[in-house]
Protein backbone atom coordinates (compact mmCIF):
# COMPACT_ATOMS: atom_id res chain seq x y z
CA UNK A 1 0.00 0.00 0.00
CA UNK A 2 2.82 2.13 0.25
CA UNK A 3 3.13 4.05 -3.49
CA UNK A 4 -1.01 4.18 -3.20
CA UNK A 5 -0.19 6.16 0.06
CA UNK A 6 2.46 8.31 -1.36
CA UNK A 7 -0.24 9.19 -4.62
CA UNK A 8 -2.54 10.70 -2.16
CA UNK A 9 -0.47 12.51 -0.45
CA UNK A 10 1.32 14.23 -3.57
CA UNK A 11 -2.38 14.85 -4.73
CA UNK A 12 -3.49 16.22 -1.59
CA UNK A 13 0.09 18.70 -1.18
CA UNK A 14 -0.92 19.64 -4.84
CA UNK A 15 -4.30 20.91 -3.78
CA UNK A 16 -4.29 24.82 -3.33
CA UNK A 17 -5.24 25.79 0.02
CA UNK A 18 -6.72 29.35 -0.65
CA UNK A 19 -7.62 31.65 -3.81
CA UNK A 20 -3.95 32.86 -4.04
CA UNK A 21 -2.53 29.62 -4.03
CA UNK A 22 -5.29 28.25 -6.53
CA UNK A 23 -4.60 31.14 -8.86
CA UNK A 24 -0.65 30.82 -9.27
CA UNK A 25 -0.97 27.04 -9.82
CA UNK A 26 -3.44 27.97 -12.65
CA UNK A 27 -1.05 30.54 -13.93
CA UNK A 28 2.43 28.28 -13.09
CA UNK A 29 1.11 24.94 -14.47
CA UNK A 30 1.16 26.01 -18.15
CA UNK A 31 2.69 29.22 -19.95
CA UNK A 32 -0.47 31.94 -20.14
CA UNK A 33 -0.91 35.43 -21.31
CA UNK A 34 -2.78 37.73 -19.19
CA UNK A 35 -4.95 40.74 -19.47
CA UNK A 36 -5.44 43.52 -16.92
CA UNK A 37 -8.92 43.11 -15.85
CA UNK A 38 -11.00 46.37 -16.00
CA UNK A 39 -14.31 46.08 -14.25
CA UNK A 40 -15.91 46.93 -17.81
CA UNK A 41 -17.48 43.40 -19.00
CA UNK A 42 -17.30 43.58 -22.62
CA UNK A 43 -13.72 45.14 -22.56
CA UNK A 44 -12.77 42.34 -20.15
CA UNK A 45 -14.45 39.43 -22.91
CA UNK A 46 -12.67 41.38 -25.90
CA UNK A 47 -9.65 41.18 -23.99
CA UNK A 48 -9.59 37.55 -23.04
CA UNK A 49 -11.05 36.67 -26.79
CA UNK A 50 -7.83 38.53 -28.13
CA UNK A 51 -5.35 36.53 -26.14
CA UNK A 52 -7.52 33.40 -26.61
CA UNK A 53 -6.93 34.52 -30.24
CA UNK A 54 -3.22 35.14 -30.51
CA UNK A 55 -2.54 32.40 -28.03
CA UNK A 56 -3.98 29.57 -31.01
CA UNK A 57 -1.72 31.77 -33.29
CA UNK A 58 1.47 31.01 -31.36
CA UNK A 59 0.98 27.03 -30.82
CA UNK A 60 0.35 26.91 -34.07
CA UNK A 61 3.45 28.65 -35.37
CA UNK A 62 5.51 28.97 -32.55
CA UNK A 63 7.26 26.61 -29.86
CA UNK A 64 5.23 28.47 -27.04
CA UNK A 65 2.20 26.72 -26.28
CA UNK A 66 0.39 28.80 -23.89
CA UNK A 67 -2.74 27.63 -22.09
CA UNK A 68 -6.21 29.82 -21.81
CA UNK A 69 -5.23 33.37 -20.89
CA UNK A 70 -6.03 34.97 -17.67
CA UNK A 71 -7.43 37.95 -16.24
CA UNK A 72 -5.36 39.89 -13.79
CA UNK A 73 -6.76 41.85 -10.71
CA UNK A 74 -4.10 43.97 -10.03
CA UNK A 75 -4.30 45.08 -6.60
CA UNK A 76 -4.63 41.23 -5.44
CA UNK A 77 -3.13 38.66 -8.04
CA UNK A 78 0.70 38.33 -8.58
CA UNK A 79 1.94 39.99 -11.57
CA UNK A 80 5.21 38.01 -11.68
CA UNK A 81 3.94 34.89 -12.79
CA UNK A 82 3.50 36.07 -16.07
CA UNK A 83 6.17 37.39 -18.66
CA UNK A 84 4.06 39.48 -20.64
CA UNK A 85 0.44 41.56 -19.83
CA UNK A 86 -1.87 43.12 -22.02
CA UNK A 87 -3.45 46.43 -20.61
CA UNK A 88 -6.35 47.97 -22.75
CA UNK A 89 -6.99 51.21 -21.07
CA UNK A 90 -10.62 51.99 -19.57
CA UNK A 91 -11.81 55.60 -18.51
CA UNK A 92 -13.31 53.86 -16.17
CA UNK A 93 -10.84 51.77 -14.16
CA UNK A 94 -10.36 53.46 -10.92
CA UNK A 95 -6.74 55.40 -10.06
CA UNK A 96 -3.99 52.91 -8.91
CA UNK A 97 -3.65 51.97 -5.12
CA UNK A 98 -0.45 52.89 -3.47
CA UNK A 99 0.27 48.72 -3.73
CA UNK A 100 -0.32 48.37 -7.17
CA UNK A 101 1.89 51.19 -7.96
CA UNK A 102 4.41 49.47 -6.40
CA UNK A 103 3.50 46.16 -7.59
CA UNK A 104 3.87 47.37 -11.34
CA UNK A 105 6.78 49.06 -10.28
CA UNK A 106 8.50 45.75 -9.25
CA UNK A 107 7.16 43.47 -12.09
CA UNK A 108 8.69 46.23 -14.66
CA UNK A 109 12.26 45.87 -12.71
CA UNK A 110 11.75 42.52 -13.27
CA UNK A 111 11.70 41.95 -16.60
CA UNK A 112 8.06 42.07 -17.53
CA UNK A 113 6.57 44.02 -19.86
CA UNK A 114 3.30 46.11 -20.11
CA UNK A 115 1.53 46.30 -23.53
CA UNK A 116 -0.96 48.98 -23.21
CA UNK A 117 -3.76 49.85 -25.67
CA UNK A 118 -5.60 53.17 -25.53
CA UNK A 119 -7.71 51.58 -28.43
CA UNK A 120 -8.95 55.18 -29.48
CA UNK A 121 -6.97 55.77 -32.56
CA UNK A 122 -10.21 55.98 -34.65
CA UNK A 123 -10.42 59.08 -32.79
CA UNK A 124 -6.83 60.17 -32.26
CA UNK A 125 -3.13 58.89 -31.69
CA UNK A 126 -1.80 58.44 -28.03
CA UNK A 127 0.69 60.64 -27.10
CA UNK A 128 2.83 61.00 -23.81
CA UNK A 129 3.16 64.53 -24.15
CA UNK A 130 -0.40 65.56 -23.90
CA UNK A 131 -2.48 64.87 -27.25
CA UNK A 132 -4.73 62.34 -27.28
CA UNK A 133 -8.44 61.03 -26.11
CA UNK A 134 -9.96 60.73 -22.46
CA UNK A 135 -8.17 56.87 -22.49
CA UNK A 136 -4.88 58.64 -23.60
CA UNK A 137 -5.58 61.08 -20.80
CA UNK A 138 -6.09 57.94 -18.22
CA UNK A 139 -3.05 56.22 -19.22
CA UNK A 140 -0.67 59.34 -18.38
CA UNK A 141 -2.31 59.37 -15.36
CA UNK A 142 -1.46 56.25 -14.27
CA UNK A 143 2.14 56.65 -16.18
CA UNK A 144 3.06 59.47 -13.90
CA UNK A 145 3.05 57.13 -10.98
CA UNK A 146 5.31 54.49 -12.48
CA UNK A 147 9.05 54.52 -12.43
CA UNK A 148 9.00 54.59 -16.40
CA UNK A 149 11.92 56.06 -18.41
CA UNK A 150 11.26 58.67 -21.02
CA UNK A 151 9.06 57.41 -24.37
CA UNK A 152 10.11 57.25 -27.79
CA UNK A 153 8.62 56.20 -30.62
CA UNK A 154 9.77 52.41 -31.70
CA UNK A 155 13.49 52.73 -33.34
CA UNK A 156 13.76 50.38 -36.71
CA UNK A 157 16.65 48.43 -35.02
CA UNK A 158 14.07 47.39 -32.29
CA UNK A 159 13.83 43.84 -31.16
CA UNK A 160 9.88 43.80 -31.46
CA UNK A 161 10.82 44.14 -34.93
CA UNK A 162 12.52 41.01 -35.82
CA UNK A 163 11.91 38.93 -32.46
CA UNK A 164 10.28 36.39 -35.07
CA UNK A 165 8.79 38.14 -38.17
CA UNK A 166 10.47 41.42 -39.85
CA UNK A 167 7.62 44.23 -38.88
CA UNK A 168 7.38 47.95 -40.26
CA UNK A 169 4.35 48.13 -39.07
CA UNK A 170 2.16 47.49 -35.85
CA UNK A 171 -1.34 47.10 -36.80
CA UNK A 172 -4.07 46.08 -34.59
CA UNK A 173 -7.74 47.16 -35.60
CA UNK A 174 -6.77 50.64 -36.60
CA UNK A 175 -3.74 51.15 -38.34
CA UNK A 176 -0.95 54.08 -38.57
CA UNK A 177 -0.20 55.91 -35.29
CA UNK A 178 2.83 55.75 -33.38
CA UNK A 179 3.79 53.09 -30.89
CA UNK A 180 6.02 53.88 -28.02
CA UNK A 181 8.62 52.02 -25.99
CA UNK A 182 11.11 53.37 -23.73
CA UNK A 183 14.55 54.73 -24.16
CA UNK A 184 17.29 51.96 -24.03
CA UNK A 185 19.41 52.04 -21.32
CA UNK A 186 19.03 51.58 -17.11
CA UNK A 187 16.78 48.57 -17.05
CA UNK A 188 17.26 48.02 -21.20
CA UNK A 189 17.76 44.03 -21.74
CA UNK A 190 18.54 42.49 -24.94
CA UNK A 191 16.38 45.26 -26.67
CA UNK A 192 13.17 44.10 -24.77
CA UNK A 193 11.36 46.89 -23.18
CA UNK A 194 9.16 46.73 -19.93
CA UNK A 195 6.81 49.29 -21.63
CA UNK A 196 4.92 49.30 -25.32
CA UNK A 197 2.00 51.66 -25.57
CA UNK A 198 -0.09 51.96 -28.44
CA UNK A 199 -4.03 52.91 -29.36
CA UNK A 200 -4.28 50.64 -32.24
CA UNK A 201 -6.19 48.21 -30.69
CA UNK A 202 -4.57 44.62 -30.98
CA UNK A 203 -6.81 42.42 -28.72
CA UNK A 204 -9.65 43.79 -30.86
CA UNK A 205 -7.88 42.55 -33.96
CA UNK A 206 -6.75 38.97 -32.34
CA UNK A 207 -10.19 38.53 -30.64
CA UNK A 208 -11.82 34.94 -31.40
CA UNK A 209 -15.23 33.66 -30.47
CA UNK A 210 -15.79 30.08 -28.85
CA UNK A 211 -16.04 28.87 -32.53
CA UNK A 212 -12.75 30.37 -33.09
CA UNK A 213 -14.80 33.15 -35.51
CA UNK A 214 -13.26 36.83 -35.50
CA UNK A 215 -15.35 38.94 -33.02
CA UNK A 216 -14.52 42.27 -35.04
CA UNK A 217 -14.53 43.83 -37.92
CA UNK A 218 -10.40 45.33 -39.03
CA UNK A 219 -11.26 49.01 -39.50
CA UNK A 220 -9.47 48.88 -43.34
CA UNK A 221 -7.62 45.98 -44.38
CA UNK A 222 -9.20 43.48 -44.02
CA UNK A 223 -7.67 40.25 -43.51
CA UNK A 224 -4.35 40.85 -44.59
CA UNK A 225 -4.43 43.80 -42.03
CA UNK A 226 -5.63 41.23 -39.14
CA UNK A 227 -2.50 39.10 -40.25
CA UNK A 228 -0.38 42.00 -39.89
CA UNK A 229 -1.70 42.56 -36.14
CA UNK A 230 -1.64 38.91 -35.16
CA UNK A 231 2.85 38.91 -36.20
CA UNK A 232 2.68 41.80 -34.61
CA UNK A 233 1.48 39.67 -31.24
CA UNK A 234 3.57 36.86 -31.98
CA UNK A 235 6.90 39.41 -32.10
CA UNK A 236 5.30 41.13 -28.44
CA UNK A 237 5.28 37.88 -27.15
CA UNK A 238 8.45 36.63 -28.41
Amino acid sequence: SAPDTARAQTIQAAKPQNTEEAFALKATLETRLAYILTGDAQLDAASHGGLKGLSTLLRQRTAVEPGDPIGVNIDRDELSLFPVLYWPVSISQRPLSNKAVEKLNAYLRGGGTVLFDTREQSQINFDPFGVGGPESAKLRDMLGSLDIPTLIPVPKDHVVNKSFYLLKGYPGRWTGGTVWVERRGGRHNDGVSSVIIGSHDWAGAWAVDRSGAAMFPMSSGGERQREMAYRFGVNWVM
